[in-house]
């Protein structure tokens, strides 16, 4: 397939105020500047619990001649691991109708991935009580399986835009699954952030408050009319509704007197209210007012203060605002944000209307070279370029749960990207500030490296050759092209195409590649594509 086939004929242009970070050179190989930002290493301590999501961040593509479609642009960005194939795909059905279809996921078959978690993880899909029978008295192991769970379920499964945001409203509902919530963590996952990642937030805000998972990872369990704990409480307000600057600390105090008593049952791990443990008395918070008048009457009083958060106008913002930063830009306008925040609150808090309107605003089409991919975003996508069929782990998930996907949960954790073990209760960053410091980078081509060189048997896939149709008798041009617009979705101009044309042929003067060169050249060619801007520019 030749390398202009995979672009419309319309291209997207970049404003020259986007160029600031990143340039190529074509005799020296791929050049990197402007990285001096703090590590990821360092960002668990430099990041507060409850940041404002930014507002201004410069832009990424340097540079760099940006030359891509319409339908890459949407395959790099909805999808964990965008291929060709997708964008092809995508141009094929048509940009709205392939977006309608994404957005009703259970229209999709996605058996291979459900198979595949059934087979290998199934706790992963399981409440903590069956997992702590199954297991022994070991249910911690169900956040582990759900960890490698996420990685496998971003290579195979073609709900790509459904389990993209299963993983951005887990940022923002956030429980990590490795610490006092792990045995309740998947569960949470599952009857929870998959149940209603494209439906609606009041839903999903209700059940998560609620939740097992939720209630220890903030202690509410804890929390009681005579030792008020306020961690639930203020969180509530502070990260997963309407955010810093809507609320006092006088608010606070009320949310979490009106969370007391909500807990859960330690014989079945349920959810259950203790009314003995409720906070009695007039409650009010911002513009909500409850009498609470009894003690039976905590729950209706959660139920409505939820459903109060879920409406407000500054949830709508934020959240918005948070989906726009996944999805457009670091620095998405406060026009869009707006007119996103109007869809929910006009759509009942619908995340699918506020995602439609966000994937075919002006803004999303024209944000190419505006996002930074993530390591999971990274690996998945080194990964599903070379056609994996299916997994043949060594370890199983009542053993060596980190060997089930051989080395890919080892180099997650170098890159500080292992799914959802990030150590604070704000969620991963999204911003490119914090994942393109040097030591970032660095951790970056060393995973790329592995990921071309080594092999996994955990995971097999086909020769770089066979993945990427390159063959004897094709000239390095040609193959160039197609390695570079195969990886990236953007068609490189002549300078920059020439460095991997240079790579492939390596010190011989013939145009024309041979079955030694293509064994020998081809996977230094890709993991200079890989570690370029070009492949990471999301």
């Amino acid at each position: 397939m030749e390398t202009s086939s995979k672009f419309e004929a319309t291209q997207i242009e970049l404003s020259p105020d986007r160029k600031q970070f990143f340039g190529l050179a074509a005799a020296g190989g791929l050049a990197l500047s402007g990285l001096a930002t703090p590590s990821q290493a360092a960002a668990a301590s430099a990041f507060p619990a409850a940041p404002v999501l930014p507002s201004h961040i410069s832009g990424l593509s340097g540079t760099l001649d940006l030359n891509s479609s319409l339908a890459w642009h949407l395959a790099r960005r909805v999808c964990p691991a965008p291929t060709a194939s997708i964008a092809a795909q995508i141009q094929k059905t048509g940009y709205t109708k392939w977006i309608d279809q994404q957005l009703h996921p259970g229209h999709i078959d996605d058996s291979t991935a459900n198979k595949m978690i059934a087979k290998h993880l199934s706790w992963a899909t399981k409440t903590t009580k069956t997992v702590d029978k199954a297991s022994h008295g070991e249910s911690w192991r169900a956040g582990k399986a759900l960890s490698i769970s996420r990685t496998i379920r971003q290579i195979y499964t073609k709900r790509y835009l459904f389990e993209s945001m299963v993983d951005t409203m887990g940022d923002h509902l956030y429980i990590s699954a490795d610490g006092k919530a792990s045995s309740f963590v998947a569960w949470f996952d599952w009857s929870v952030l998959r149940r209603n990642a494209t439906g609606k937030y009041s839903t999903m805000l209700q059940a998560a408050i609620t939740h097992p998972a939720m209630l220890i990872y903030l202690d509410n369990q804890m929390n009681s009319e005579d030792n008020p704990n306020e961690n639930l409480g203020r969180e509530l307000l502070e990260l997963h509704t309407v955010g810093v600057g809507n609320y006092t600390e006088a608010d606070v105090r009320q949310s979490a007197l009106l969370l007391t008593g909500h807990g859960l049952d330690w014989k079945t791990y349920k959810y259950k209210f203790y009314k003995w443990d409720h906070h009695v008395g007039p409650l009010k918070i911002m513009g909500f007012t409850h009498s609470n008048a009894t003690r039976e009457a905590g729950p209706d009083a959660l139920r409505k203060y939820l459903s109060y958060l879920a409406h407000h106008p500054a949830t709508a913002r934020r959240l918005c605002r948070r989906l726009a930063v996944r999805y457009v830009s670091d620095t998405p306008s406060d026009a869009l944000v707006n007119q996103l925040a109007q869809v929910y609150l006009t759509h009942d808090t619908s995340l699918a209307a506020v995602m439609r309107a966000l994937l075919l605003s002006a803004e999303f089409k024209n944000s190419i070279g505006e996002k930074w991919r993530r390591p999971q975003e990274s690996m998945a996508t080194m990964i599903k370029v070379r056609k994996p069929k299916a997994i043949k782990p060594k370890g199983k998930q009542s053993g060596q749960l980190w060997s089930i996907t051989g080395t890919v949960q080892w180099l997650l954790d170098t890159q500080g990207h292992q799914p959802r073990m990030w150590p604070v209760v704000d969620g991963y960053p999204d911003q490119a500030k914090d994942w393109m410091a040097t030591q970032d980078m660095l951790a970056h081509f060393d995973t790329a490296h592995a990921r071309v060189f080594w092999k996994d048997s955990e995971i097999p896939v086909k020769s770089w050759a066979s993945a990427l149709g390159i063959s004897a008798g094709m000239t390095a041009e040609r193959a160039a092209g197609k390695i570079t617009t195969n990886l990236t979705g953007y068609r490189w101009p002549a300078a920059d195409l020439a460095v991997v044309t240079a790579r492939l042929r390596g010190g011989s003067t013939s145009n024309v590649l041979s079955y030694n060169q293509i064994k020998s050249r081809l996977p230094a060619a890709v993991h200079l594509v890989f570690s370029s801007p070009y492949f990471l520019l999301r």
